[in-house]
C-alpha cells in the first residue's frame, strides 16, 4: 500500500486541496471557492468555522475516492496575518479579521510610535502594518473589550484549521514571525512587546517546526468524516513558505515571485541575514532548521486581474483577453498602469494610495488597457525587489501562484525584471508545501523537491522596451504620491 498525503491550502478566496504521493506525485486536486465580507468600508473578515466546514466537505471528497488506511498525513498552509479569536472552549468569538482589513489604520501610527521606543521592538516598528496580527489583537483590544475578555488565543488562518482537526493549539515560526509580536532572533515570542501592550503571554500560542506533528484527527473530527482512522497533522507554514518549499527555493536560493491576490517578492537565504527593507520571516521547517525568508509584498497582485476582467468587463475568459494582446505592443504601451489599489505597506507605508491608469485616449484599445495592468504589476513588483537589496542578480525568479499560470504574464516580467522567470508545474504551487510538510513530519525527509519547469527568457530588445517604460512608471510614481497627498482625508 503506497502512502499519500494530503495539502490544504487556506486561501484569501478559495480552499486549495491536493493528494500526493512521497515523492509529490499529483494524483487528485480541487478547490472550494468561498466569499468573505465585507461589512464597513475598509473591513475584510470571515467566520472562521466558514473555513472548516470548507475543509471537512474537501476531506470527504478526498476519502471518498481514496481508502482512509491510505491516507498517512495531511498539511496545512494558508494566508498570512489574517487573525482568528478563540475562546477557552475552543470556538470563534468574533469574525477573523482578513490580511487585506484596513480597519487599524488610524492605529498603526500609534503602535509604530510605541514600537519604536525600545531597542528590542525597533524592528517590528518597520514592519507592523494594516492587517497585522499585534494590530488586529490591539483594535479587539480598544474597541470590543467584552469580546477581548473572552479571548483565550489568538490564532492565524491555518493553525484555527489546526485547532479544529486535533483540537491542538498551534502556530509554526514562519506565522508567528510576521505577527510584530516575535522576536526573530530569539526565535520565539517578545516578551517585550506583551509587556509594553499588556497582552497576556497566556494568549500566544505555541510554536513548533513546521513539519512538526502537533496532533491527529479527533474522535468526533473520525467520527463526522465516517472513519476510524487518526490521520497525523502538522503544524503547517503560511502561503509564501509553503510555495518556496514545493518549488526548490530554499535549496538554490533564489527568489521567489507569487502572483495571487497580493504580489509577492519573496528571497530565501539559509544564513539567518536580515534585510533592511521587508518583513524577514523565520522558517523553521524541521526543528533544526535556520533559514529567513525576507518578503515585500505589492497589495494588489493578480486580484487586480480578476477585479478588472471579472467585476468590471464581466468575463471569466482570461485566455482571450491575453491573446488579443500583440507581441509586437510589449514593452511600447502609452497606457501606464499604478497597481496599488489597495494601499501599499512596504514601499511607501501609505495605506490611502489607490491606483490609476493613465495615457488613456479615444483611440486606446481593451486590450491596451489589459496590458497595462499586467505591465503595471510587474513594474510595481520590480520597484518593491529593487529597495529589497539583494546582495547579487538572482540567476532567475521562481513564479507561484495563480497568476504564474500565465506564459504571456511571465514573459513580460522576464523583459521588465530582465532575468529568467522559472514557470513550475502546479504541482509546485503552496498547497503542494503543505503536503510536503506532512510527508516531512511523516517520514523524515523529502527529495524531490521543484524538478518540472519552463524557463522563460528576456530578449534584448523588449528588456530595452521595458527599461524605458519603467522610468515612465516610476514618473508616475511620484505624481500618484503627490496626489495621494493632497486628497487623503
Amino acid at each position: 500500500m503506497r502512502q499519500k498525503y494530503i495539502g490544504i491550502d487556506i486561501g484569501t478566496s478559495s480552499i486549495k486541496f491536493a493528494v500526493v504521493t512521497n515523492q509529490l506525485r499529483s494524483l487528485l486536486s480541487f478547490q472550494k471557492a468561498y466569499t468573505y465580507v465585507t461589512p464597513r468600508k475598509g473591513w475584510s473578515e470571515i467566520e472562521p468555522d466558514q473555513w472548516i466546514i470548507i475543509v471537512m466537505e474537501g476531506i470527504k471528497e478526498i476519502l471518498s475516492q481514496f481508502p482512509p488506511q491510505e491516507i498517512a498525513g495531511i498539511g496545512l498552509t494558508g494566508q498570512m496575518h489574517t487573525t482568528a479569536f478563540i475562546d477557552g472552549k475552543m470556538q470563534s468569538i468574533r469574525p477573523a479579521i482578513m490580511w487585506n482589513d484596513m480597519r487599524t489604520k488610524e492605529l498603526i501610527p500609534q503602535i509604530k510610535s510605541e514600537l519604536a521606543q525600545s531597542k528590542q521592538t525597533t524592528s517590528l516598528a518597520k514592519i507592523v502594518s494594516t492587517g497585522s496580527p499585534l494590530a488586529n489583537v490591539l483594535w479587539m483590544k480598544q474597541n470590543e473589550p467584552e469580546s477581548f475578555a473572552q479571548l483565550s488565543h489568538f490564532l492565524i488562518a491555518k493553525d484555527y484549521i489546526v485547532m479544529k482537526l486535533t483540537g491542538a493549539i498551534s502556530t509554526d515560526h514562519c506565522d508567528a514571525s510576521t505577527t510584530s509580536m516575535y522576536d526573530v532572533e530569539a526565535e520565539r515570542w517578545s516578551s517585550a512587546v506583551q509587556t509594553l501592550f499588556g497582552l497576556s503571554p497566556s494568549l500566544f500560542p505555541p510554536i513548533n517546526a513546521s513539519s512538526q506533528l502537533v496532533g491527529r484527527l479527533t474522535p468526533a473530527v473520525q467520527k463526522e468524516l465516517g472513519i476510524s482512522v487518526a490521520i497525523p497533522v502538522t503544524a503547517g507554514t503560511g502561503d509564501n513558505v509553503a510555495a518556496a518549499l514545493a518549488s526548490g527555493s530554499f535549496a538554490n536560493e533564489q527568489p521567489l515571485l507569487s502572483l495571487g491576490t497580493s504580489g509577492v517578492v519573496a528571497v530565501p537565504n539559509n544564513r539567518m541575514k536580515l534585510k533592511p527593507v521587508g518583513k524577514n520571516v523565520v522558517v523553521k521547517i524541521r526543528p533544526e532548521d535556520h533559514q529567513i525568508l525576507t518578503q515585500g509584498t505589492v497589495q494588489s497582485g493578480a486580484n487586480t486581474n480578476s477585479w478588472w476582467l471579472a467585476d468590471i468587463l464581466k468575463t471569466t475568459d482570461y485566455q482571450s483577453e491575453q491573446k488579443a494582446i500583440s507581441q509586437g505592443a510589449l514593452g511600447i504601451n502609452k497606457v501606464i498602469f499604478f497597481p496599488h489599489l489597495k494601499g501599499e505597506k512596504i514601499l511607501f507605508a501609505n495605506p490611502s494610495l489607490r491606483g490609476a491608469f493613465v495615457g488613456l485616449s479615444l483611440e486606446t484599445t481593451r486590450a491596451e488597457i489589459y496590458q497595462a495592468l499586467l505591465e503595471g504589476v510587474g513594474f510595481g513588483l520590480k520597484q518593491l525587489f529593487a529597495v529589497m537589496k539583494n546582495e547579487a542578480p538572482p540567476d532567475y525568479f521562481t513564479l507561484v501562484g495563480g497568476g504564474a499560470k500565465s506564459e504571456l504574464w511571465g514573459q513580460i516580467l522576464a523583459n521588465i525584471f530582465n532575468c529568467p522567470m522559472k514557470q513550475v508545474k502546479e504541482s509546485q504551487d503552496a498547497v503542494y508545501g503543505a503536503a510536503i510538510l506532512a510527508i516531512l513530519g511523516v517520514e523524515g525527509e523529502f527529495l524531490a523537491y521543484g524538478k518540472s519547469h519552463v524557463m522563460i527568457e528576456p530578449t534584448e530588445a523588449l528588456v530595452k522596451r521595458y527599461e524605458v517604460s519603467y522610468q515612465r512608471y516610476l514618473k508616475l510614481v511620484e505624481a500618484m504620491l503627490s496626489y495621494t497627498k493632497e486628497v487623503a482625508p
